[in-house]
């Protein structure tokens, strides 16, 4: 399709909004609930389109349900090859001639077509729903709804669900600050099958057998990290963080390339997140402000301390994320 009929028609869809019905409460913690059923309970394989700044890549995916669970296997069809293959909670990643790596639940329940807020309350809180025009993906007739937030901390989302399953088809983010509705982030099925069997050959990983052998986890020394985590929880604390972030978990991490651990803050709106690490500035350069794809960047010292954020969230979010951490 021509970008630019393309863009006519995202900023035409969003400027509706402006007349578009809005949801109640319960009709968006309904919409919400039966989205995540849908593409937890479904069987459905197709191929679907990942497209943010520049970049562009394709995937096929192929998702299953019965008494075991969940079960799940996508691949890139272009650019570098992976394949991500779930069990339940559990996702792995496959690259050929590398070693796997496991992602956690939380990645699991954000992976594409999925969508399980971390808090329902709080993205009724942070958002209003409100409802657009239908429109035609990968061959349905989609019930769209706009995710519009209450101030210009979050991104607005557009969501198209197919209303029959309630498995959502095309998810498109976009930048609060651009008023011609072009989008950041979009993932959009151009084909799926939703229902019937799936042949479980489709779910085995083929690049297993590519990969190097997982790399066993690796375990510290038990006092040395204790007393590093006490002295970095000791030095620390919040205040004035950005309205309607709450704290879902905190934790320390060896991260590659540091020499010593990093404290790690993670925050939710229910739909977005922000990370917040803390470490010492010997720990490597400081960083500039900078976007990579959807997600932004900031970093500041302060008394030899480096506070970082970053989230898929404005890059004032960040800022102001580094500069609610401070010295006691």
């Amino acid at each position: 399709m021509n970008l630019r009929l393309a863009l006519c028609g995202v900023l035409l869809a969003v400027t509706s909004a402006h007349a578009a019905d809005l949801l109640t409460t319960s009709e968006s913690v309904n919409l919400l609930k039966r989205m995540g059923v849908a593409a937890r309970s479904l069987n459905y394989s197709g191929v679907y389109l990942y497209q943010h700044a520049d970049s562009m890549e394709t995937f096929r995916l192929v998702h299953s349900f019965d008494a075991a669970g969940e079960q799940e296997r996508r691949e890139s069809l272009d650019g570098v090859q992976r394949e991500f293959v779930r069990t339940n909670d559990q996702i792995v990643c496959y690259v050929p001639d590398a070693r796997p790596f496991t992602l956690d639940r939380r990645a699991a329940n954000k992976f594409f077509p999925g969508v399980v807020p971390d808090q329902m309350a709080d993205v009724m809180t942070n958002y209003a729903f409100k409802r657009l025009a239908g429109e035609r993906v990968a061959g349905y007739e989609c019930q769209s709804v706009l995710l519009e937030p209450r101030d210009q901390l979050r991104h607005p989302h557009k969501l198209c669900i197919e209303p029959n399953s309630g498995l959502l088809l095309k998810s498109t983010m976009y930048s609060p600050n651009n008023k011609r509705g072009e989008p950041i982030e979009q993932f959009a099925f151009t084909q799926i099958d939703i229902g019937g069997p799936i042949d479980k050959r489709q779910l085995k990983s083929v690049l297993a057998a590519k990969a190097l052998p997982m790399e066993p986890p690796s375990r510290g020394t038990p006092a040395q990290a204790s007393t590093q985590q006490a002295g970095i929880q000791a030095e620390f604390a919040s205040a004035n963080l950005p309205s309607g972030f709450r704290l879902v978990k905190e934790t320390h991490s060896q991260l590659p390339g540091k020499s010593l651990p990093v404290l790690h803050y993670l925050f939710s709106d229910g739909l977005a997140t922000v990370s917040v690490f803390i470490e010492p500035a010997s720990n490597g350069p400081v960083s500039l402000p900078l976007a990579q794809g959807t997600v932004n960047f900031f970093s500041r010292q302060v008394d030899g301390w480096r506070i970082t954020a970053l989230g898929e969230v404005p890059l004032r979010t960040v800022q102001l994320f580094t500069q609610a951490f401070s010295p006691r």
